[in-house]
């Protein structure tokens, strides 16, 4: 049995393009890489990287995760494998990638905020890092190179401190004339927070009630300049009670009439 070939009228667009491509222009559509590599030919190459809002990524770290270099072919590489390794970066919480055409590599970053600095301990030794407003390590940071740059950082210690340091500060930030004297905060037996001030004194707050007992201090602040004085802890823990202690100083030595210093009584 004899079959005609379908008339030319009857073959598609498609089937008609398939059928007079190129062997070479099929191979290249089959392997994007030799697409890629072609497109390279004429000029699609990388020739500049462009990154913004890197401001305390490493920029050794930054660089081995985009893992494209100049004049690499403009299609050589995935946008997504990019932007997933960037954005698995410590201090990265997220990253645009795109091609610009005919050789821009355009990476955008943003950072995640450091909130405090925590100061804890690591294979018997302390460290100091990072930590964002939920509490989480930004790993591979220099706490002291972000302290130069934010004096304002607080130091945290003590277990559970980044967990609940989101509470803590923004009650502090609505007592400004308090904040301004505090440098670090200690959080006690999981319950509440002991303040450092700059003067070394240690403001003992309550495990309740922490707002109501800073606005207390404010206007101690305000009325007598406590905060400013020289004493060694100021105890709010008690409700309706203020216990301010003073360092205890040593009495000064006399002479005996034998010769002898003695500590005076």
């Amino acid at each position: 049995m004899v079959r005609s070939l379908p008339s030319a009228s009857h073959v598609s667009q498609s089937t008609l393009a398939t059928a007079t491509m190129a062997p070479e222009r099929a191979a290249v559509t089959a392997h994007p890489g030799l697409l890629a590599n072609a497109l390279a030919t004429i000029g699609f190459r990388i020739t500049n990287i462009k990154i913004s809002g890197a401001a305390t990524t490493d920029a050794a770290e930054l660089a081995s995760a985009i893992g494209v270099q100049n004049g690499e072919p403009t299609f050589g590489f995935s946008l997504s494998g990019v932007q997933q390794r960037v954005q698995a970066l410590g201090p990265v919480q997220s990253a645009t990638v795109e091609r610009l055409l005919p050789g821009t590599l355009a990476i955008n970053i943003i950072e995640r905020d450091v909130y405090a600095i925590w100061q804890t301990t690591r294979g018997g030794h302390v460290v100091f890092e990072l930590i964002d407003k939920n509490g989480n390590v930004i790993a591979n940071q220099d706490a002291a190179a972000a302290k130069r740059r934010e004096p304002s950082l607080l130091l945290l210690s003590g277990a559970g401190a980044p967990e609940q340091v989101s509470t803590l500060l923004p009650e502090l930030k609505s007592q400004p004339q308090v904040l301004s004297h505090v440098v670090a905060a200690e959080r006690v037996d999981g319950l509440r927070w002991n303040l450092i001030l700059k003067n070394q004194t240690v403001v003992k707050l309550p495990a309740e009630n922490e707002i109501g007992a800073l606005a207390q201090l404010a206007a101690l602040q305000k009325s007598m300049q406590l905060l400013d004085r020289s004493v060694e802890s100021i105890d709010l823990r008690q409700a309706g009670r203020l216990v301010v202690r003073p360092y205890i100083t040593a009495a000064p030595s006399v002479k005996t009439k034998f010769g002898k210093e003695q500590e005076g009584q």
